[in-house]
């Protein structure tokens, strides 16, 4: 079994142009371990060159999503989340208290996506699903306080 490329020859097998700056993008975003936001990324970036702005590191990110090489997700915290391709298929249930994020494995949502297309013959979009809700903890917490 071999490995998948690198993203730079992902990039270079598709003849998309590698510049210096994306370059070392694309190795912040391999170096990421989970989900990163831009900024996290771009405070990356910054350490190996301090001139590449903040719009390039986006640029780039929205030229992998496009490329299904990274997914993009809404965690609630006001910043999209990027997560490269190869992190298994999951998804996440977060606090919309706490902002705890629990990740949990596709197969739970199996059942679901099965019944969507049998029953209304809709195929979902479902490789990184974030639900919302409230952790045990903070319900608890909204259960018990006083009005």
């Amino acid at each position: 079994m071999s490995e998948a490329p690198t993203l730079l020859e992902a990039l270079k097998q598709r003849g998309i142009r590698v510049t210096p700056q994306r370059a070392i993008i694309l190795s912040a975003v391999e170096q990421m371990h989970g989900h990163m936001t831009a900024e996290q990324i771009y405070a990356q970036v910054k350490r190996v060159n301090s001139y590449i702005n903040l719009a390039t590191v986006y640029r780039t990110l929205e030229l992998l999503r496009q490329l299904d090489l990274v997914t993009e997700a809404d965690m609630g915290a006001g910043a999209l989340h990027y997560a490269l391709h190869t992190h298994a298929t999951h998804h996440h249930a977060v606090c919309r208290t706490c902002g705890r994020s629990i990740e949990f494995p596709h197969e739970l949502l199996t059942p679901l996506l099965e019944a969507l297309h049998d029953r209304y013959q809709f195929h979902a979009d479902a490789d990184h699903i974030v639900l919302f809700g409230w952790c045990d903890g903070c319900m608890h917490s909204v259960a018990t306080t006083p009005t």
